[in-house]
């Protein structure tokens, strides 16, 4: 079953020039993982928040995993940092998608 992962209410100061810089780390665009359907990532009142559309929990978490994480921590501490930095993760179970 597909599921949302959202996550939002990151550290001060995480926003486009983080998510950037860790995008280009694992080079996202070229090498899109495994099992993700859909992403995007904006502020919503004023806060940073990132949304997936998994094909299932377990994909998610093998991106965490393999990819996120080391990517994270690699440019957390670059920056200085916190890499074990909460944010608030939501797991929501997608009733439909389309996929054009």
């Amino acid at each position: 079953m597909a599921v949302a992962i959202i996550n939002t209410d990151f550290p001060e100061g995480v926003g486009p020039d983080v998510y950037d810089a860790v995008n280009a780390e694992m080079d996202i665009v070229a090498d899109p993982p495994p099992g993700l359907i859909f992403h995007w990532v904006g502020e919503v009142n004023g806060k940073w928040t990132i949304t997936d559309v998994w094909e299932s929990r377990e994909a998610y978490d093998s991106f965490n995993a393999e990819r996120l994480t080391p990517a994270l921590e690699k440019i957390a501490a670059a920056a200085g940092a916190p890499a074990g930095a909460e944010q608030r993760t939501i797991e929501v179970a997608v009733h439909n998608h389309i996929k054009p």
